[in-house]
């Protein structure tokens, strides 16, 4: 066990970061990002105690207060749930008195903390109404499956293939001491892809000059198997100077130049969102890739799109698939929530679906685990679009790979 003795200070950087989060429904990565940018004085070593700190508490802090109200029901402020935070983490703590304990109270507590936790959904440290929601629509197999989510999140990167080769990248890692993997299985296919590689140590890639001239892209392996689900729907390639695709919920752009490299930057890409402040770094993200087939278009143009040949359509909804990277989403999720998305995710199916020429192929896809806005989804579209059929599907689990869940479908005109 590491002896550690923390300071009021990052103390109080955690308190500020948990407090906007469970108190004002702040986003926990954004508030990190914030604060540390606001206290430069923090060492690295501090920084990362404090984001690692943060994240952790938003990811098990049911748990934790679980375990606090079985040692001290009267432990209830947010340096308490630091204090179990780094004692699960297994950090000794040379300092207990900045807690409010004594060091017999620790070891007391410690032991609290190796008892068994028989419910679930306190183990798993979710909202009971949402677990126990999650169970009734997914079945038993939700245990493993939120288990699976509470895991830190894998960081990956996609070869920018407009800019460099996977070979030529994977060298000028190695030349920056990043220790990396390119044993990535994409779901898709249950293959190999040759474009993506799994980063595996801390590092200032994002500062670098490989990022900043577009050599690659940060993507979750499951946000690039959408790209690879189109691409593959894709059946004579000698032709992909006169494909026109529309992405139509674009967001920040990932998906928009993952397609417009595989397309070799060939044919039409149209990028659209219904919230237009998503989009406006994509045009510069776009250059710095080599993009030279992407349009960003207002979404109220949208409708003078006529005989598309693919529409990718990411749509809203509840993120259930990325807690691993947005833990504090377990906390806001209802199925009030849920219902709203259903509603949307319709409407965008119904009102673009005829922007499509005869054949033509909509991929719908979501980042979300629930039935309700992946497989009934789309069984509701066709039972009411009897002339559109659904060419395949599938659901990526993170129970199957070391991606965010996502599912997709490809429906045929």
């Amino acid at each position: 066990m590491q002896e550690l003795k923390i300071h009021q200070p990052i103390i109080d950087a955690i308190i500020v970061c948990l407090k906007a989060v469970f108190e004002e429904g702040k986003v926990a990565d954004k508030e990190v990002g914030f604060l540390l940018k606001q206290y430069k004085n923090f060492g690295s070593r501090d920084r990362s105690m404090i984001a690692e700190s943060v994240y952790d508490i938003v990811r098990w802090k049911l748990k934790y207060n679980h375990q606090l109200e079985i040692f001290n029901p009267g432990l209830t402020m947010y340096k308490h749930l630091i204090l179990v935070s780094l004692l699960n983490r297994v950090y000794g703590i040379k300092n207990p008195e900045i807690f409010g304990v004594t060091s017999d109270e620790i070891h007391e507590l410690l032991k609290v903390i190796k008892l068994p936790i028989t419910e679930k959904q306190i183990e798993q440290s979710y909202p009971e109404t949402f677990y126990n929601f999650c169970l009734d629509s997914i079945g038993e197999q939700w245990h493993s499956i939120a288990a699976a989510l509470n895991n830190k999140p894998s960081v990956f990167i996609r070869v920018n293939t407009l800019r460099t080769t996977r070979d030529a990248l994977v060298e000028q890692l190695k030349n920056l001491q990043v220790e990396f993997s390119t044993d990535c299985v994409v779901p898709v296919s249950l293959a190999k892809n040759s474009d993506c590689i799994q980063i595996l140590s801390k590092n200032n890639l994002k500062k670098s000059d490989l990022y900043n001239q577009g050599f690659f892209e940060f993507q979750d392996i499951g946000s690039q198997a959408i790209g690879e689900f189109l691409f593959s729907s894709i059946t004579d390639t000698s032709k992909l100077k006169d494909i026109t695709i529309l992405d139509l919920c674009a967001g920040a752009g990932g998906k928009t130049l993952h397609l417009s490299a595989l397309l070799n930057n060939e044919g039409k890409i149209y990028a659209t969102d219904y919230k237009a402040s998503r989009l406006r770094n994509l045009q510069q993200r776009a250059e710095q890739a080599g993009c030279k087939n992407i349009k960003i278009i207002d979404f109220k143009e949208v409708k003078q799109l006529k005989n598309l040949d693919y529409i990718l359509m990411d749509a809203p909804c509840s993120g259930t698939g990325t807690f691993k990277r947005q833990a504090d989403l377990k906390y806001k999720v209802t199925s009030e929530k849920i219902q709203e998305y259903q509603t949307i995710q319709a409407s965008l199916l119904n009102e673009y679906k005829n922007l499509l020429h005869k054949n033509g192929q909509l991929i719908y896809a979501t980042c979300s685990i629930l039935p309700q806005e992946n497989e009934l989804q789309i069984q509701s579209f066709l039972k009411n679009n009897p002339g559109f059929s659904l060419v395949k599907s599938q659901q990526l689990l993170p129970t199957e790979y070391d991606g965010d869940g996502f599912y997709m479908a490809c429906l045929s005109r």
